[in-house]
């Protein structure tokens, strides 16, 4: 495997920074199974989701790009690229979710799901399958839905519009997306969305019980 390192370290700091860190003091935290009518907006257009987005995508391609397989590459080596991606992918997702300032708490990573799948195999792919969890989540107003369902639609697309080529390169991004469903309840952590606070103190910052 060659790595074209002035892609490779820039995606890196790109995906693996947590996005909690540039967050302010007015950062809130809600459980994305609860207020929706009183939080919903307000969290799923918190203006930094948009700057996981981008970065996310970004990082994603570069990560990408960056990767290349040898020129008879056998055994193990065969699947080097697709395994380092998947690697530092996968880390990055981790990276979102558990730096959480709220105490048990992870953190439901949309906008960098998103980010990273639009631009793991192919913007159309990664696109539909944006489009069908969001579809499904919002519709049936449970937000932790868009995890699974994207994680099965990104694979099953791959494969439609790819074959089996894009189903095999669609696994790294299958693992990412179900990984904030799946975790979370592993670890028996309540899953949260932030949001910006109107005020620098909020009376609402206790998470509703699960």
């Amino acid at each position: 495997m060659t790595i074209d390192w002035l892609k490779f370290a820039p995606a890196l700091a790109l995906l693996l920074t947590p996005g909690e860190i540039f967050y302010g003091e007015k950062l809130r935290h809600r459980n994305i199974e609860h207020d929706l009518d009183t939080y919903g907006k307000r969290a799923l257009f918190h203006g930094q989701h948009a700057i996981d987005f981008a970065r996310a995508a970004l990082g994603t391609w570069l990560l990408v790009d960056s990767l290349q397989l040898d020129a008879g590459a056998r055994g193990i080596a065969k699947y080097a690229v697709l395994l380092t991606q998947g690697a530092v992918r996968l880390a990055a997702v981790f990276v979102q979710m558990f730096v959480c300032r709220e105490r048990d708490a992870v953190n439901a990573p949309f906008a960098f799901v998103a980010g990273t799948l639009l631009t793991g195999v192919a913007p159309t792919v990664g696109a539909l399958a944006l489009v069908f969890a969001a579809t499904v989540a919002l519709g049936s107003r449970m937000l932790s839905l868009f995890f699974p369902v994207a994680a099965v639609a990104y694979a099953g697309i791959g494969f439609w519009f790819l074959g089996r080529g894009g189903l095999f390169n669609a696994s790294a991004g299958f693992f990412v997306a179900g990984a904030p469903w799946l975790v979370p309840m592993l670890l028996r952590r309540s899953v949260v969305i932030s949001y910006r606070s109107k005020r620098s103190s909020d009376e609402n910052r206790t998470l509703p019980a699960r």
